[in-house]
């Protein structure tokens, strides 16, 4: 009797797509893909029960962080948040897509966010003292809501 036994994709294999910018940046962590549901609790003045009825309310999406190497001729997510925070003007709002792949470099699942913008960038910090570490830098984004699919 043979028996597969299939195992948990590893979360080190993916790839992200913004757009207007080339898909040659690589990254090094992506965090914060997350969803709730609120909870709305009523309960009638005059109900007999002694507990609030409770329903599904708003979604929120939580914002996401991309952590990424900084490169002398890359510059392209400062640029993003530099619309929106240093020239004032209405931020191109964005799709983002992020794809996680097995070991055969096919993607299983696709996570579609949609109307990203920025809203926070950090440059790496400086340690004189830091001992073979690489220049890493942050980018905050929120979006209105995203979608996950299996291929």
């Amino acid at each position: 009797m043979s028996a597969t036994t299939e195992w948990p994709l590893p979360k080190f294999y993916f790839s992200i797509e913004i757009d207007n910018i080339p898909n040659t940046l690589g990254f090094q962590t992506i965090e914060g893909l997350e969803t709730e549901i609120s909870v709305m609790e009523y309960r009638a003045g005059n109900s007999t029960n002694f507990y609030k009825t409770k329903r599904p309310g708003l979604m929120s999406y939580s914002n996401i962080t991309l952590k990424k190497g900084t490169f002398q001729s890359d510059d392209y997510l400062y640029q993003w948040y530099k619309e929106l925070s240093v020239d004032h003007q209405h931020t191109e709002r964005r799709t983002v897509i992020i794809h996680l792949m097995n070991e055969a470099d096919e993607i299983v699942f696709t996570w579609t966010l949609l109307n990203a913008f920025v809203t926070k960038f950090t440059p790496t910090p400086f340690d004189a003292e830091a001992d073979s570490e690489v220049a890493i830098e942050e980018l905050e984004f929120c979006c209105e809501e995203w979608t996950m699919e299996t291929a």
